[in-house]
Parts: C-alpha cells; sequence; structure tokens
C-alpha cells in the first residue's frame, strides 16, 4: 500500500493540510486540490488510488466531480461533508461514492478508511493482473457474460460500465443464484466490514445495479421482503 496515490479535493485550506499531512505520515503520495475543476482535472490525469472529496467547492459541486470522475476511473471517493442526512448520503452513494464521512471527524477514523479502501481497491487491480486469481470464474446467463478476471460485465457482447463496489456485488450475488442474504450478509461479504455502512448502502447499490441491467432488459436480482436479496435468472 506505500506510496499509493490519494487526492484530497477540499477547499478548507487548513482542514486540506491537515488531511494531507496524516496521509503523508503514512505513507501515501497525496495529491491536494481546492476546486472542483482542479479537483477533476487531476483526478483524470493523476490517477490516484483513492479520492476524498468534498461537497462543498467552488466551480463545481462534489456531487457532480464524483459524477463525473466515474466516467473515467473507479478508484474508491470518500465523500466528506457538513451534511449529516440520510438524503444527502443516498445521492452521493448514487452518483458513485463509496464512502461518507460528516465533519468534523476524527483523522485516525479517515485514515483508517483511506487504508480499508485503497486495500481492496489495490486487490482487485492485483486479481485483473494475476497476481491474486482468486475470483471465480466467468458465468453466463442468457445474454449477461459476468467475467470476474477481467472485471467485465457483457450483455451480447456489450460492455456494462459497473463502479467496483457494484461489480463486487454482482458478482457475488450471481455466484449464489437462488441464495437469499441479508443486508449484513452482503456488507460482510462484499466489503467485508459493516462498521461504516447501513442498511441504506445496500439499497441504494441494489438499486443502481438494477438500473444499470434494466436498461439491457434484464432484471435477475430479487427482492425477498423481509430478508434481503437473491439472484434469478
Amino acid at each position: 500500500m506505500a506510496n499509493e496515490k490519494v487526492l484530497v479535493i477540499e477547499d478548507d485550506v487548513a482542514l486540506n493540510n491537515v488531511m494531507c499531512d496524516y496521509l503523508n505520515n503514512e505513507g501515501f503520495e497525496v495529491i491536494h486540490e481546492f476546486s472542483g475543476k482542479a479537483g477533476l482535472a487531476s483526478a483524470i490525469e493523476r490517477e490516484p488510488a483513492l479520492i476524498v472529496l468534498d461537497i462543498m467547492l467552488p466551480q463545481m459541486d462534489g456531487i457532480e466531480v464524483c459524477r463525473n470522475i466515474r466516467i473515467h476511473s473507479h478508484a474508491p471517493i470518500i465523500i466528506i461533508s457538513a451534511k449529516s442526512s440520510d438524503y444527502d448520503k443516498i445521492v452521493s452513494l448514487g452518483v458513485g461514492a463509496d464512502d461518507y464521512l460528516t465533519k468534523p471527524f476524527s483523522m485516525v477514523e479517515l485514515v483508517a478508511r483511506v487504508k480499508s479502501h485503497v486495500r481492496r481497491y489495490t486487490t482487485f487491480h492485483s486479481s485483473q493482473l494475476g497476481v491474486e486469481p482468486s475470483l471465480s470464474k466467468k458465468r453466463t446467463y442468457g445474454p449477461l457474460t459476468i467475467d470476474p478476471v477481467s472485471y467485465t460485465a457483457t450483455v451480447n457482447g456489450v460492455e456494462i460500465k459497473f463502479a467496483v463496489k457494484e461489480f463486487k456485488l454482482l458478482d457475488y450475488l450471481s455466484q449464489h443464484p437462488s441464495m437469499v442474504f441479508t443486508k449484513d450478509q452482503l456488507i460482510d461479504n462484499v466489503w467485508g466490514y459493516n462498521e461504516y455502512l447501513d442498511d441504506n448502502t445496500i439499497a441504494v447499490y441494489i438499486g443502481r445495479l438494477r438500473e444499470k441491467l434494466a436498461k439491457e432488459g434484464i432484471n435477475p436480482i430479487r427482492t425477498v421482503w423481509g430478508v434481503g436479496y437473491k439472484w434469478e435468472m
């Protein structure tokens, strides 16, 4: 994990500097920007392993920055914001963020989350390169093909773009057809930890998967009311 690039986009100079100092001390190569447009440019050009992104930014707000980053990158995005409502968290996750921290927050917690997300992100990319080929084999369900080795999903040969966590959730559910998983089980098995997530997170990710698959005429994720979700196709 040493020397992995982390991009911090925060217009509060003092907070930006403190976050950078803590992350530098943990061995990360930190890039910092103070506006939405500059942050988006750095996210595309510098290809960081993780992005810490404030919502309230000059020139372009964090939600729009996050939406645009997702067009170019699967790197984890941690939203930081003074807004603590469930609505703001759901909107952030809905445009592709992976995590949400409410200000004020502990720098120790920020560093812990950064390390956790970077570890998983770099592990996924190593798997793609054959360093850790432990993912499940390619599977086909009618017109849908899921290939964990290349980290792609295609319908009739045309790729559907998924963020990292979206693909992991798709992969996990499809590995276990007809099995019903509770939200807690999905958090444990897909994210690998549960201290930072709540039930709304899973609902948001399930919604995003369904929306992308529905555009291709596919609806394999079923809700089992009062229990959870299952793959049935």
